[in-house]
């Protein structure tokens, strides 16, 4: 199995990073080839510039480059070489943070994640898997149901980003109060995400 990790969150001494540090443990350790790719660190460029937009014309999609921008299509690439996509990225005012938001921009583009004029997205993405995991400062419900704000945020990301391709979402996790919580209790979040990653593998 490949796995590929894309995360967002600028401190490295943050939860976040210890989530995807344990993540990645667990799937090498299930024999998992992985792919960390932390976008702070690869200083991605969120800005989806107008040349890669699509619009209509005569009432076809189209774009006005023929190509992907270069750090874009190493991206994609990666994609396509991978059969579990994992994302991790903190809530921040109830969403990503813009950096995550730029890479699905340009990164899940028309013509490659989705397509109002080809089956190839639904192709490529068919046995692929993906797999969510948002630390969050708002408390959860005790009963383990996703509260409005997790609900809505679930909505706008992970059950819109693959609803045009056959990409299989397995689940999108939340942790809540995590800037409140103690060493010990964050562990056991830390050793949840690893049962996660263990009952995939």
């Amino acid at each position: 199995m490949k796995a590929l990790i894309v995360f967002a969150h600028p401190r490295k001494e943050s939860f976040t990073h210890s989530l995807v540090k344990r993540v990645e443990g667990a799937l090498r350790k299930g024999g998992a080839e992985v792919t960390v790719r932390d976008l702070y660190a690869l200083e991605f460029n969120p800005i989806l510039m107008g040349p890669d937009t699509i619009h209509i014309e005569e009432g076809r999609f189209v774009r006005q480059s023929d190509t992907y921008p270069a750090d874009v299509q190493i991206e994609m690439d990666l994609i396509e070489e991978s059969d579990l996509l994992i994302y991790i990225f903190p809530s921040w005012w109830n969403g990503m943070p813009a950096i995550m938001k730029g890479y699905i921009d340009r990164v899940f583009q028309h013509g490659f994640a989705y397509s109002f004029e080809s089956d190839e997205p639904r192709k490529r993405f068919a046995q692929k898997k993906a797999l969510f995991f948002t630390p969050t400062g708002q408390p959860q419900n005790e009963d383990g149901s996703l509260t409005p704000i997790d609900q809505a945020m679930r909505t706008l990301t992970s059950d819109w980003l693959f609803n045009s391709n056959d990409c299989q979402v397995l689940d999108h996790i939340f942790y809540g109060r995590v800037p409140y919580l103690e060493r010990d209790q964050l562990e056991t979040y830390l050793q949840h995400a690893e049962k996660v990653i263990k009952s995939i593998i």
